[in-house]
């Protein structure tokens, strides 16, 4: 299972979200990936490095190049964690909002 801390902290870079980002559209190899960012070919690797291991990627070498693509299994903690708080203040705005409503009926 995939600690939430290494999801957080894969996501918390933003060269790592344009990564992300850019393979939204499909595999790109990581030279196509480095494109957006004025970086070492050593630091580029390190930010994928980060990425696959938070399996947020999968890395693929066909040939000499290598190839990344979207992996989902490093979001599945951060959703389960997101919507059991999403779930949550929902209910407290949702009484909340009750509770508003109740006090300008009073008014009047």
């Amino acid at each position: 299972m995939i600690d939430l801390n290494t999801t957080f902290a894969a996501l918390a870079n933003p060269v790592r979200r344009q990564m992300l980002d850019d393979l939204l559209h499909g595999s790109k190899t990581v030279k196509e990936l480095s494109h957006h960012h004025d970086m070492t070919p050593g630091a580029i690797s390190q930010h994928l490095k980060v990425l696959e291991e938070a399996q947020l990627i999968k890395r693929t070498v066909k040939g000499r190049e290598h190839h990344c693509e979207l992996a989902t299994a490093g979001l599945d903690p951060m959703l389960e964690w997101t919507e059991r708080h999403k779930a949550f203040w929902q209910q407290k705005l949702a009484s909340f909002g009750a509770y508003l409503e109740k006090q300008g009926d009073g008014d009047g």
